[in-house]
């Protein structure tokens, strides 16, 4: 056990290590939760356009699969386990390239942010069926958990337990929304297979496209306005 903290400590510092101004204004941003408003605003306009008021259900699901990750991962797991992020390790605090100064709270296993994103991307891969949402999803997981390593506010085992944690608890959900489901939605066949297969069909080919859209455009408009603040600021990539 010694061992694999050692490697995940060192594997950490290495990933943290590689740092420019730019990258440094553009994971502060995307780490932030207001700057995917617009894809989770998106989400909600293809459940609400496709399943009408019983889209609700399907939102309360995916507030079910937050709320869980978010509550088993920083009120239980990390107050259990007590291990420090990289900002407040002892040793390593002196180590971490910190952006804006930025610290977090005091323990991070396992990371809320990586269970919080893994959950919603898995529990929408699971309902929409859709090959391109479901790879925008998870870039967007990606990119949110590469950002807590990259400001120094988690390591990577943290990341990785929370990512497992969250995908457990979005099928562990899943699976009882199949269930509820069969209350709420018109379905030939009351069969585990058919009700799959007849929810994911519920979804269009374009609509979800246009989500998946969505995180792309907000990537590039995240890219495009870090350089200008750079540029306006006289301050070189």
């Amino acid at each position: 056990m010694d061992s694999i903290i050692f490697a995940d400590k060192q594997l950490t510092l290495w990933l943290n290590s590689f740092h420019t101004t730019f990258a440094d204004l553009f994971f502060y941003f995307s780490t932030s939760t207001i700057v995917w408003i617009p894809l989770f605003v998106m989400l909600i306009w293809l459940i609400l356009l496709k399943q009408g008021g019983q889209g609700i259900v399907t939102i309360a699901f995916v507030a079910l699969v937050v709320l869980f990750c978010d509550q088993i991962s920083a009120s239980i797991i990390k107050p259990l386990v007590e291990r420090y992020r990289p900002t407040h390790d002892p040793v390593l605090q002196y180590m971490v390239h910190l952006v804006n100064g930025y610290r977090g709270g005091l323990y991070g296993f396992c990371s809320s942010h990586a269970a919080n994103t893994f959950g919603v991307a898995t529990f929408i891969a699971l309902v929409m069926r859709h090959r391109g949402l479901s790879l925008a999803l998870y870039a967007w997981a990606l990119v949110s958990c590469y950002s807590r390593i990259y400001v120094g506010a988690h390591f990577i085992g943290d990341i990785l337990v929370g990512a497992v944690l969250g995908m457990i608890i979005a099928k562990i959900a899943y699976e009882f929304y199949l269930r509820a489901a069969l209350h709420f939605f018109v379905i030939s066949h009351h069969n585990k297979w058919t009700l799959k297969q007849g929810l994911g069909k519920m979804f269009g080919q374009s609509e979800p496209v246009v989500v998946a859209l969505t995180f792309w455009i907000t990537i590039a408009v995240l890219l495009i306005v870090c350089k200008l603040l750079l540029k306006y600021n006289g301050i070189a990539c």
